[in-house]
């Protein structure tokens, strides 16, 4: 499984008071313009330039009220001046970090100038998201695109196409499919089946930051159940650190009039800290969980919050079936250039449990190619193989290399 990124919007409700939409505008008097991006463990990341500067990294995040930077070293220090300080806490009430409100940053991407933009700063860059993903990211571009133009992600090309909202019509062979905005973010309605229960209407935040399927608040909506098969799993990063949770599938998921899939890889996160009621007093709405890049990645998606909308269509990758670990283990990068490779956890009971590797075990090979010749997704690709095909894996321990021989099989 993809491990989940939310940022900060994960944990804590932060004010829109970071964002400028009508700051942005096309160059030229253009009213079109498409970009390329990489689609990096399911998250967009589009090369943009800051003060001038770069390119860096950034993710595109519908999830993120505002932009943010992870790296101070990307604007400078004049855009810190007389900066307002957030602190932000963790539910137990104790201080997680600060972020920083830098002011008049000019962005630039192809055919787009962002001028006096505000974005929420780390004053400590507290997320690894290149070991935790694979991913070098310096920051994330939040609502600001969505509220000024249409946005269109074509997952397949690896094309973002911007449009002018007066201007745009949809085209043709697009379902579309309604949304309420709340806090700069896109809600939809949709409806879960579970094993054992009838079926569930519930409204999802549609999260491109979010790499993962699907996530349900079981803790806080009674009519979400665990399903019967479950393994305790990391779920993602956060600001506080590490969120934890359990990992399953649910028997049938459905959105729009038609699209359907069956057993959805779902998530239920442990003391998720989440607002569950968005938006102001009278266009309330309850949010019971999320809807990930691993659903939305195999449509072509255009967001039109100026009309409530989204307009999808079905890739080829609509009916691949939603993959998990059947390794039993995840890992992490690190050293130069993010090269090295180690084990991170076991999950009990799983084929790298039986094998005996271990945390922190250094990823040398796998299937008798030394790890440099693979890429983050290549080795999620592995440990994502079929039941009851082999994967070979020599571990480094302690200065020892041992052989490891893992026959892979569901774990839910």
């Amino acid at each position: 499984m993809r491990n989940l990124l939310i940022l900060f919007a994960l944990g804590f409700s932060i004010q829109t008071f970071a964002q400028n939409p009508l700051g942005f505008s096309f160059e030229d008097g253009k009213q079109y313009v498409e970009m390329s991006f990489k689609d990096e463990s399911n998250l967009i990341v589009i090369p943009i330039l800051v003060n001038g500067e770069g390119p860096f990294n950034f993710i595109l995040d519908t999830g993120s009220e505002s932009g943010m930077i992870f790296d101070r070293f990307v604007i400078s220090e004049n855009n810190l001046v007389n900066a307002r300080t957030v602190p932000i806490y963790a539910q137990d009430g104790n201080k997680v970090t600060d972020l920083l409100v830098a002011n008049n940053i000019d962005i630039q991407m192809k055919g787009i100038n962002g001028e006096q933009q505000s974005m929420l700063v780390l004053e400590k860059n507290s997320i690894n998201i290149e070991n935790i993903l694979g991913v070098q990211a310096h920051g994330v571009l939040g609502s600001e695109l969505f509220n000024r133009f249409v946005v269109e992600i074509d997952y397949k090309n690896e094309k973002l196409r911007l449009y002018e909202p007066s201007k745009f019509k949809a085209p043709k062979g697009y379902q579309k499919v309604d949304i309420k905005v709340r806090d700069f973010r896109p809600y939809i309605a949709a409806s879960v089946k579970q094993k054992g229960q009838k079926k569930l209407d519930i409204n999802l935040l549609i999260d491109t930051g979010a790499s993962s399927a699907l996530f349900l608040d079981e803790q806080r909506n009674e009519n979400i159940v665990l399903p019967e098969k479950t393994v305790e799993h990391a779920l993602g990063s956060s600001l506080s650190g590490i969120m934890e949770g359990q990992v399953g599938r649910i028997k049938r998921f459905k959105f729009g009039r038609n699209f359907n899939f069956k057993r959805v890889v779902t998530s239920y996160p442990d003391d998720w800290q989440v607002k569950s009621v968005v938006g102001m007093k009278g266009r309330e709405l309850t949010r019971s969980g999320t809807i990930g890049s691993d659903i939305l990645s195999r449509f072509s998606v255009i967001f039109d919050y100026h009309n409530s909308v989204v307009y999808l269509k079905k890739t080829k990758e609509y009916r691949n079936p939603f993959k998990f670990n059947t390794a039993g283990f995840t890992f992490i990068s690190k050293g130069e250039e993010s090269k090295q490779f180690f084990v991170s956890r076991i999950i009990p009971d799983s084929p790298a449990d039986a094998a005996g590797i271990q945390p922190d075990d250094e990823i040398i090979s796998i299937e008798g190619k030394p790890i440099f010749f693979y890429s983050f997704p290549d080795i999620n690709g592995f440990l994502r193989g079929e039941e009851g095909s082999k994967l070979s894996i020599v571990i480094k321990r302690k200065g020892e290399l041992y052989k490891k021989d893992l026959v892979l099989k569901k774990l839910i």
